[in-house]
């Protein structure tokens, strides 16, 4: 994390790093093409959700069909703004929804000014179920901000966690590392806190 977050095979690249979620839509990143440009296809890029609480969340949580169950205590969320990703130089684009999303018709943007095509209520909620009048909602809540293989470690504006033993865990990861990111306690903001 000192080094900031890469895509796998990068330079920067963590050889610790736990890939965790959908081994099947992981692996199909890689046929999904990015706008170009940027360029390429999913696979390069880091995917960041742009509002808490995602039904990915809750699948790994629970340990939903083909998912590995982990505990929210050990997942964190590495804070950005699309600010801080600029000043950064990255090449980044964003998507209105699930990557997969049977609804999708134009759904991949790389100009700010359309950020308010994003159903934003939807990325925010805390009930995200589709319903007979918005059969998209879940897949809206997926919105993501995609970054094209690097994202420094001066871009991370905070870490989320889960509990005070989370913590404790990467605040002691952190001074290790000689790192100065505020860690932030928010079960109820970022996590599920019925589970």
């Amino acid at each position: 994390m000192e080094h900031g977050i890469a895509t796998v095979g990068s330079e920067f690249a963590n050889p610790a790093y736990k890939s965790i979620g959908s081994s099947r839509l992981i692996k199909n990143r890689k046929f999904l093409q990015a706008p170009d440009p940027p360029g390429g296809t999913f696979e390069e890029y880091i995917p960041f959700y742009l509002g808490p609480r995602s039904p990915m969340l809750l699948n790994i949580a629970t340990g939903w069909e083909d998912i590995e169950q982990i505990p929210q205590e050990e997942i964190i969320y590495l804070i950005s703004t699309l600010n801080e990703i600029k000043r950064a130089g990255c090449e980044w684009f964003y998507t209105n929804g699930h990557a997969y999303s049977k609804y999708k018709t134009d759904y991949m943007f790389t100009a700010e000014e359309d950020f308010d095509k994003l159903d934003w209520e939807a990325i925010y909620a805390e009930e995200w179920s589709n319903t007979e009048a918005q059969l998209e909602r879940k897949d809206k809540k997926q919105s993501e901000l995609m970054v094209k293989k690097y994202v420094p470690a001066t871009c991370i504006c905070y870490i989320g966690v889960y509990n005070e033993k989370a913590e404790q865990t990467v605040n002691s990861i952190t001074d290790a590392a000689g790192m100065e990111i505020e860690v932030r306690q928010s079960p109820k903001k970022l996590y599920y806190d019925h589970l």
